[in-house]
């Protein structure tokens, strides 16, 4: 009796392990976490949890972000590579540890773009170049004679040594044979107080994190890095418009998930965000925070990251730019 007992449960679990995957609960069937490389109150926390609230409301899950910061992002960027690729670790993320730090330091945690599995972009964005108001800064013309005149006084705030907010005013530096001095931050946000509250000269951010403080006048926006002015600050110009084509450069949020993630899984997120891009009210919601909507996923998402490391890639070894392995 005891081993026909045994032999009975032998069977069922062999059933068991040969039940086809739809016998699985359908993903997703617990919360999922968004982790973001970065502090509250940046444009990729804003747009992270914009996606987050809808994936939240489309797939019936609660989809929630998590603050991972440092580094440049770099360490929310390698706790998801390091995940299980089972779809409940993401990673929400702007170009800085994708695309840029990757270009400038020698030895990464992680590889681009062998570590992550490519979901979706969601939007591309111009820096603006924001400056202390309590500096006798009104344009770019000024910033650029300021900054000869006092070599070594100005200081940029960023979001991290080795991010976008560093390599383009080094860039810029180098292009214009400026003396500046650099001062990092976990993110965005706080190199943007930084510069309010007269700690840092300037900093180059995306248009969202920076408005507030331009609204409330402790910032002066003078130029932005994109390609068309943005709409949230229609005046400001281009800084192709003020002779300098070279140092033109939108930068991106999108969403990833860790590499060898199934790919129903992949594409059934993927189709998640692209039903938010094709909202007819995601357009100007993210034109009023000066962001454009972009709307690539997989394959063609994972060849707009190349190519963008590629370019600065190139940009670092002109300007010989090149971070410690530490």
């Amino acid at each position: 009796m005891l081993k026909k007992t045994i032999a009975l449960a032998v069977s069922a679990l062999a059933l068991l392990s040969l039940a086809p995957a739809s016998a699985q609960a359908p993903y997703p069937s617990q919360t999922v976490r968004i982790i973001v490389p970065f502090t509250p109150g940046g444009g990729t926390d804003l747009t992270a949890r914009i996606v987050a609230d809808a994936l939240s409301k489309s797939m019936g899950q609660s989809f929630i972000i998590e603050n991972r910061p440092g580094a440049a992002s770099q360490l929310g960027i390698d706790f998801v590579a390091r995940a299980k690729p089972d779809g409940y670790t993401l990673l929400w993320s702007s170009a800085d540890g994708i695309s840029v730090l990757p270009a400038v330091k020698p030895k990464m945690p992680y590889t681009i773009p062998d570590s992550l599995a490519f979901v979706s972009s969601f939007s591309s964005f111009p820096l603006i170049l924001g400056v202390s108001s309590a500096l006798p800064i009104k344009d770019f013309k000024e910033f650029v004679a300021y900054a000869k005149a006092n070599p070594g006084k100005l200081k940029y705030s960023s979001s991290g040594a080795g991010g976008g907010g560093h390599l383009q005013p080094a860039y810029m530096a180098k292009v214009l044979g400026l003396d500046m001095a650099h001062v990092p931050f976990d993110s965005a946000a706080p190199a943007v107080v930084a510069v309010a509250g007269g700690h840092a000269s300037f900093t180059n951010v995306a248009p969202s994190t920076v408005a507030p403080y331009v609204t409330a006048g402790t910032v002066r926006a003078i130029a932005t890095s994109g390609r068309n002015r943005t709409i949230l600050y229609p005046d400001l110009p281009t800084v192709a418009e003020l002779g300098h084509p070279e140092l033109t450069e939108d930068f991106f949020y999108g969403m990833y998930a860790p590499a060898n993630t199934p790919k129903e899984i992949v594409a059934k997120l993927r189709a998640g965000v692209e039903a938010v891009l094709k909202d007819p009210a995601t357009p100007d919601r993210l034109r009023s925070l000066g962001l454009e909507p972009l709307d690539l996923g997989g394959e063609d998402f994972k060849a707009f990251v190349v190519k963008d490391l590629n370019r600065w890639t190139e940009i670092a070894k002109a300007i010989n730019f090149k971070l410690s392995a530490d």
